[in-house]
């Protein structure tokens, strides 16, 4: 039995096609429209699916969403109300996806399966399933965990009038057991941050992240005065300083915010020491609350497995303070934690929860997306005055590139599901020249200097160069680790400024093709580590053999490996 489950009109818009409760596809639809975190219904990614599979409408049984509109529309309600007339203001601002004010959300939200009818132009659609945003979240985590029973956290900016929940999972079902309500939210306020210093919110997140180890200490006590941690676990902000949910999108932060920490910084203007001190203040209190909810739920359960998703997970910062400072002793941390993996979740969600079906995958791999033959990469070749030639072992063939000090672009097999590039769309360099960080954002990325690049590094040597917290593994980048003293001038490139790094550790089993091209770098140079970021310049990561060659003729690579084909833009010598 096929389920498809979408995600859609809020933002990271996805579909996930599942058949007996085993995963078949997870596509983002902005790596197909080519809109960063595109909230549009997601058509292309449906398609995408359903051609991988090579089935068609008649073969799926079940549609789910990952929102409840009708549960949202009455929390709304209760919102306005608590907050009254200041939050008439919510009526008219864009909430989601941008170009959508709540009320048309909900309403795109509602008619879903009137616009799979449309844009598929069938006759009839298959039963559409609304899922509780939080428990999309919970289910793409614990039902392809390793667990059998686990105590599960969803955090987010918000589901449809929830920000966090506690659940615990036991077999095919999720029972909740906790709370926390908008407007008492980590994600609004890391968003809230977010829009102060000058970026995206709900998009540039992990900038601020990377500007905290820049900061000092000094702000972290007033950070402190935002959050309230109370005695049975749970958090609150102090609503006197911030607006979001009285304004939304339009104002985050309230006068008393300002007063407190000055001047909001506006885009593209400099930076000041104050910024970073703040995203560093911002960024302790985050980890601290985390430690706190976590720690008083384990003392609740009592069950030492903990699975954690929502958008809040994808602070790997925290996640290292959790794992550490909590009593669990087991993690599964979902790797596609945004909205994305809501689809997923949804369709986990109706097939175990609702349809009593059991469990039968365990989680080993996020390549989930598209993959491409070395016939279609020719063709798209053969469109560009480029050179290039196909290699019996490109691995072996490419790893001499990397050692010698350039750029490669390297694209190989499925796509990966998430936000993070794992080996498969990935841009990879040396670590071992402490100039490469500040080559590769001027010559390709063109971003700010304090966002880190991640290792991959080979699984079984993680730690010789990285202390990771419980001696976790870090398949998905998801989890920092502290670079080990004596490593730290063999790879600068990866040594975040407070020592740390978000470690990928490559299992040969899951990888082998990515696996195979840090073991030759390994033969060439001793060092068993690359520097990954992901294969893009500030659009989505690239997904096909024809966004990818367009990516490398336009910027600064010295190199593409893709598929078998070794590809350079001048005539070797």
């Amino acid at each position: 039995m096929y389920i498809l489950g979408l995600s859609s009109y809020s933002h990271e818009s996805s579909a996930a096609l599942i058949k007996d409760g085993a995963i078949c596809s997870l596509i983002e639809q902005e790596r197909l429209n080519r809109e960063k975190h595109t909230w549009k219904f997601p058509k292309e990614a449906i398609e995408a699916c359903l051609k991988r599979q090579g089935i068609g409408w008649p073969d799926i049984a079940h549609v789910t969403f990952f929102w409840n509109p009708v549960a949202e529309i009455k929390g709304n309600l209760l919102h306005v109300l608590r907050y009254f007339p200041a939050s008439l203001n919510l009526l008219a601002v864009n909430s989601g996806g941008e170009e959508l004010t709540a009320l048309r959300r909900l309403a795109l939200m509602r008619r879903v399966g009137q616009e799979l009818k449309e844009a598929f132009q069938l006759p009839s659609v298959p039963p559409v399933h609304f899922v509780e945003h939080h428990l999309a979240h919970a289910a793409s985590a614990f039902f392809i965990s390793p667990f059998d029973h686990a105590a599960i956290i969803t955090w987010d900016g918000r589901g449809e009038s929830t920000s966090t929940l506690l659940s615990i999972g036991d077999g095919n079902k999720i029972t909740k057991v906790k709370e926390i309500k908008v407007p008492h939210s980590l994600g609004h306020l890391y968003a809230a941050v977010t829009e102060y210093l000058g970026f995206k919110p709900f998009f540039d997140e992990w900038k601020v992240m990377g500007m905290s180890a820049y900061g000092n200490a000094s702000l972290v006590g007033a950070f402190h005065d935002l959050v309230h941690l109370k005695k049975n676990g749970e958090y609150e902000l102090d609503l006197e300083y911030f607006q979001f949910h009285t304004h939304g999108q339009g104002r985050w932060v309230s006068q008393a915010f300002l007063n407190k920490f000055g001047p909001a910084r506006k885009s593209g203007h400099s930076y000041e020491q104050r910024h970073f001190d703040i995203a560093a203040g911002l960024q302790r209190v985050v980890e601290k609350t985390g430690v706190h909810v976590a720690s008083h739920f384990y003392e609740l359960t009592k069950i030492p497995n903990l699975c954690m998703t929502g958008g809040v997970a994808l602070n790997c910062l925290m996640n290292k303070e959790i794992i550490r400072h909590t009593p669990f002793t087991n993690f599964f941390i979902q790797p596609i934690a945004s909205d994305a993996g809501t689809s997923l979740g949804s369709a986990l969600y109706y097939h175990h929860q609702e349809l009593n079906q059991p469990r039968r995958e365990i989680f080993e791999s996020a390549y989930l997306g598209p993959e491409f033959t070395d016939e279609e990469i020719l063709a798209a070749l053969k469109q560009k005055p480029l050179f290039y030639k196909k290699c019996d072992d490109i691995a072996k063939e490419t790893a001499p590139h990397i050692a010698e000090g350039k750029i490669v672009g390297w694209f190989q097999g499925r796509m990966e599901a998430g936000p993070r590039a794992l080996g498969n769309r990935s841009i990879t360099v040396s670590p071992l020249d402490p100039t490469m960080k500040e080559r590769l954002n001027g010559r390709v990325k063109k971003r700010e200097f304090f966002r880190p690049f991640a290792p991959s590094i080979l699984e079984e040597r993680v730690h010789d160069y990285f202390w990771m917290p419980k001696e976790q593994l870090s398949p998905y980048m998801i989890l920092t680790g502290d670079v080990r003293p004596e490593k730290r001038g063999i790879i600068p490139a990866v040594t975040h400024a407070d020592h740390t790094a978000r470690v990928h550790t490559v299992n040969k089993k899951v990888n082998p093709r990515y696996w195979q091209l840090i073991a030759e770098f390994e033969k060439l140079t001793g060092v068993p580590v690359l520097l990954n970021t992901s294969f893009n310049e500030n659009e989505p990561i690239v997904c096909t053999p024809q966004d990818a060659i367009n990516c490398f003729s336009r910027t600064e690579f010295d190199v593409l490996a893709i598929g078998d084909y070794l590809v350079t833009k001048k005539e070797p010598s």
